[in-house]
């Protein structure tokens, strides 16, 4: 699994944030995260989809999932963008993420995430 990538679209609607979640699991544990860092990911991702949902006017999230052999590295990209003030709920969700991953990073047309393989 060294160097490959997968794309996911999904629709903007929360019901398919289960979906990533079970994805990311699944490539997780291909990548030799031990089950907390799996659920860390799995956590991460759920929120990280949640902040995309709400940031998003466009039809469809693209999840980018880049895999190597140190990180996993995945990108959540959308199009049209909600420019209103971030909520409390989303200033959590942030922070839920900052403190599961080892990178994260925030643009207004997409959040990036990286997990190391420790």
């Amino acid at each position: 699994m060294n160097n490959d990538t997968i794309v996911v679209s999904i629709p903007n609607k929360p019901d398919y944030t289960s979906l990533i979640r079970l994805i990311s699991s699944s490539i997780g544990n291909k990548m030799g995260y031990n089950i907390d860092e799996i659920e860390d990911l799995k956590v991460a991702m759920g929120e990280a989809c949640i902040l995309a949902h709400g940031k998003s006017s466009d039809d469809s999230i693209e999840i980018r999932f880049e895999i190597h052999k140190d990180k996993l590295d995945v990108s959540l990209r959308w199009e049209n963008t909600d420019m209103s003030e971030e909520s409390k709920e989303a200033a959590l969700g942030r922070m839920i993420i900052e403190s599961l991953m080892d990178e994260a990073y925030y643009t207004d047309e997409d959040i990036r995430l990286i997990k190391y393989i420790d």
